[in-house]
């Protein structure tokens, strides 16, 4: 398989990225577009999904491929974080119907893996209830084979109506469960798309449930405490991944763009490189450790995340800064990267809610 062999500090710290060259300018070329509104990343999407590339190392790092998905979502988030974004969604909640196991969840893997349905990952809320800073968004009512979901997500992405959307809800009994759930279900809402400063090809809104039926055989676990401590790792390690590959890109093109007067930023950039490879390193060992004795605590891999977070930030900003006027004009890669970047300190967990918990992590 030919591979983009771009970010070569990157590969350097990852086993090599599965995506093929030919996709990578496939994404690369259609960031442009998807950042004008004039497309939507369902095909991006869709196509990792048709080359087999979409779950690889699912579950719990099957077969040791964990790092290949994440040195591919990384190279993706340097070509187009709103196709990587989509990407991680889809791929998390193949995660969780995997790492379930059941009959239903099977079903559904199915045409997740194959890109005929795209994958929601409605568990934001789950994690910040697990963390103390928040609760759950649903609730479940219990019935005669199953239960009747309702409340309100205020943000998932990758919407679709043939979208499966796995998410969390609370009983009246204290009991929380993890569930799964096709949005053509009769009584769910998709709310408009959200017009965001990025990523508003990502067909995110929110996400009405009134009185929604699930069967038992829906259910995908009653321990969810169990299930969070599982997931967490992947979860995390994707999403940092994610970061890595969009601070790389920015670092790249700032590195570019050096000369004359620009070389003032030279130790800047010198230093949080340094910073993006220990990072990189990092994320790299935690991936190849996923699901075996090993597997990366909570503190150390909220660490981390936060850290690939705070490098985004500081190497788009820098990459402005060397960008001259292109930094500024709205149709532009730089700006485009820089408002890409702008998303990562609110993409949950929030640089707060991070902040949050590892300032309560003993």
């Amino acid at each position: 398989m030919t591979t983009d062999l771009g970010h070569t500090a990157l590969l350097g710290a990852f086993r090599p990225a599965a995506l093929t060259r030919q996709i990578a300018d496939d994404v690369a070329g259609d960031a442009a577009a998807l950042d004008h509104g004039e497309r939507d990343t369902r095909a991006g999407v869709t196509r990792l999904a048709q080359a087999g590339l979409i779950g690889l190392g699912a579950p719990d790092n099957h077969d040791g491929a964990l790092p290949a998905m994440a040195a591919t979502i990384a190279q993706l988030a340097g070509k187009c974080l709103s196709t990587a974004f989509s990407v991680w969604a889809h791929r998390m909640t193949l995660e969780y119907l995997t790492a379930a196991n059941t009959p239903w969840a099977q079903s559904a893997a199915v045409d997740l893996h194959n890109g005929d349905a795209l994958g929601v990952t409605g568990m934001a809320s789950a994690f910040k209830d697990a963390a103390g800073c928040g609760s759950l968004d649903l609730a479940a009512t219990p019935v005669d084979g199953g239960h009747r979901l309702s409340g309100t997500l205020r943000w998932a992405s990758n919407l679709y109506p043939d979208s499966v959307m796995v998410t969390a809800a609370r009983l009246d009994s204290g009991e929380k469960i993890v569930v799964t759930l096709p949005l053509a279900a009769p009584g769910v809402t998709i709310g408009d798309h959200f017009d965001l400063l990025a990523l508003g090809s990502t067909a995110s809104s929110t996400v009405a449930l009134n009185d929604v039926y699930i069967s038992d055989g829906q259910v995908l676990s009653r321990d969810i405490g169990s299930f969070l401590t599982r997931v967490r790792p992947t979860f995390l390690v994707l999403q940092s991944a994610l970061c890595v590959g969009l601070a790389r890109r920015c670092l790249d093109e700032a590195a570019a763009g050096l000369s004359g007067v620009n070389s003032v930023f030279a130790t800047e950039i010198e230093a949080l490189t340094s910073e993006l490879i220990n990072t990189e390193s990092k994320v790299a060992a935690f991936a190849e450790s996923v699901g075996g004795p090993a597997t990366p605590g909570k503190r150390d891999l909220l660490e981390v995340r936060l850290a690939a977070a705070e490098l985004v930030s500081a190497a788009a900003a820098l990459e402005i800064r060397t960008a001259g006027g292109k930094g500024y004009a709205r149709r532009t890669d730089a700006s485009r990267r820089f408002r890409e970047a702008a998303f990562i300190p609110v993409q949950s967990p929030s640089e707060g809610q991070l902040r949050w918990e590892l300032s309560n992590c003993i």
